[in-house]
């Protein structure tokens, strides 16, 4: 089989369960994997794939245009989705390879969708972090469930099960799944409950827990999505969000306490964040349905004012 994707830690999986794999990313990191190769590190163990095991381009036109690709994983910020998308769609030696985005958040896979078609689209939902200790190095720090794949659209996920076996193959649990916008909003529950608070205090996600303010704005964050998801059509694996915030407290948020959001490590790095997919999506989607969110929209403006601080 064989893939293009951007960095992400799914590479690594992919190459060592033998797959032809081409990058596609910034000059400086093309050049980068080029000299140095691959390693993952962390939970899962150790995996280098050397200079030489698979392609690197800057741009899509750069690789090779036989044989066309079997998967596109984007593992892009969600705020360059549109740069993408259009690039995809200029690309005819992509063929009809189904699309995969390991996104956070909500909305991106109508942006695809917009420009690729639906039944290309396919969404992925990951709870494993993990931090980027070079431009060829990806440490694995935390991780709670199995990758899972699936289409928004209801395309069928039996069309990316071979995509799902590669990854699992390669180190990391990972399965399709029927149902991923029940996946995606329970996602959405967690990063936007703990990576807006974490990022903007510098703390990792178990002390949002300890202290009574931060318990309390995670309680209101959680209702607050639940709101929106349930007049916006939509459901997940709790049926209110009291369930959830007891599942939460009690299992979920004690197997990654000790990381530290994707958010902060962007705030530190004077990055910009997805903060718009997140808690700006939540408010977004809570003025279509009606619904208010004011939790959520202070700490999406607070996050951009932390990102507007760092940039200047």
């Amino acid at each position: 089989m064989r893939a293009w994707i951007t960095f992400g830690l799914v590479s690594s999986c992919l190459l060592a369960a033998g797959w032809r794999v081409a990058f596609v990313t910034r000059p400086e990191g093309a050049a980068a994997l080029a000299r140095e190769g691959l390693r993952r590190s962390g939970l899962f163990g150790e995996h280098r794939a050397p200079p030489g095991r698979f392609a690197t381009a800057a741009v899509l036109q750069a690789l090779p245009a036989e044989p066309p690709p079997d998967f596109v994983l984007v593992c892009t910020k969600t705020f360059a989705s549109a740069e993408v998308a259009d690039a995809l769609a200029k690309d005819a030696a992509l063929g009809a390879a189904p699309v995969v985005l390991f996104h956070n958040g909500w909305g991106s896979a109508d942006v695809f969708a917009a420009r690729l078609g639906r039944e290309r689209v396919f969404s992925a939902r990951v709870i494993t972090g993990f931090r980027r200790a070079s431009p060829t190095h990806v440490e694995v720090t935390v991780h709670a469930e199995p990758i899972r794949l699936g289409s928004l659209y209801g395309e069928p996920a039996a069309r990316v099960a071979d995509l799902a076996a590669g990854i699992a193959a390669g180190g990391i649990p990972c399965e399709t799944s029927p149902e991923i916008a029940r996946e995606l909003w329970a996602k959405m529950l967690y990063n936007c409950a703990l990576n807006p608070l974490g990022a903007l205090l510098g703390v990792p996600y178990g002390e949002l827990a300890e202290r009574p303010p931060t318990r309390r704005l995670l309680g209101g964050i959680v209702r607050e999505v639940f709101a929106v998801l349930h007049a916006a059509g939509f459901a997940t694996h709790w049926a209110s969000a009291e369930a959830y915030l007891a599942d939460f407290f009690a299992r979920i948020l004690p197997a990654t306490a000790g990381h530290e959001s994707s958010m902060l490590q962007d705030l530190r790095a004077g990055r910009p964040t997805e903060i718009d997919a997140l808690s700006g999506a939540v408010s977004e989607l809570g003025r279509r349905v009606g619904v208010s969110t004011p939790v959520n929209d202070v700490l999406a403006e607070l996050v951009r004012a932390a990102e507007g601080r760092r940039a200047g």
